[in-house]
């Protein structure tokens, strides 16, 4: 009987500042520590921010691919050649930051089992958001559409104009902290990947 191939999990924002590094490390962290999956993440984007927590965790510069913490390794300019190492291991969940729109990885984003994209509903924020209401359609009853960022009237419009159903993400301020809301959330998410497109 062969490998069980890896089930990737795409992670992208409709424009900068979404939350999507944030919300990439809550999920690995909770399929390393709560479902018990062996779990790696690969920063596919061009903004170092992984490098960063490498360098703060663990004391050191971010040298050798991958870096551990807590479970979950760590790809910081991560790529195809990353994923594809990934592919060959035993890794179980391979979560994916693609960082925003802009940052031009929708091709790899489409080729993920899971596609999750946040937005942001501050009043700053809500123009890139609706610029990208033609993209996120594409994913329509597939795609998970989730908020870490505000109010319910805009998300409840948003919903009634675009036909596009985003969640608020519960409060999380520290991504290595699976509190009980966050854990329910997540699990929902893992165990049912068809819920948030269904519900309002």
């Amino acid at each position: 009987m062969g490998k069980r191939q890896a089930y990737t999990i795409g992670i992208m924002g409709a424009g900068p500042g979404c939350g999507v590094t944030h919300f990439t490390l809550l999920f690995a962290n909770y399929l390393a520590a709560v479902e018990w999956k062996r779990t790696a993440v690969l920063e596919w984007n061009n903004h170092h921010e992984l490098k960063e927590l490498i360098s703060v965790c663990t004391g050191a510069e971010a040298k050798a691919k991958p870096a551990s913490i807590l479970g979950v390794d760590y790809f910081y300019d991560g790529g195809a050649e990353e994923l594809a190492w990934c592919l060959d291991k035993e890794y179980e969940c391979i979560l994916m930051d693609f960082g925003c729109v802009r940052d031009g990885k929708k091709a790899e984003f489409l080729q993920c089992g899971q596609k999750l994209f946040l937005g942001a509903f501050n009043e700053w924020k809500l123009k890139s958001l609706i610029d990208q209401k033609d993209w996120m359609g594409k994913g329509k009853e597939s795609w998970n559409y989730l908020s870490v960022f505000g109010g319910d009237e805009a998300k409840r419009e948003f919903k009634r104009r675009f036909g596009l159903p985003f969640l608020s993400i519960p409060y999380a301020p520290d991504a290595f902290i699976i509190e009980r809301d966050m854990a329910v959330f997540l699990r929902k998410i893992w165990r049912d990947k068809s819920w948030i497109g269904k519900k309002s």
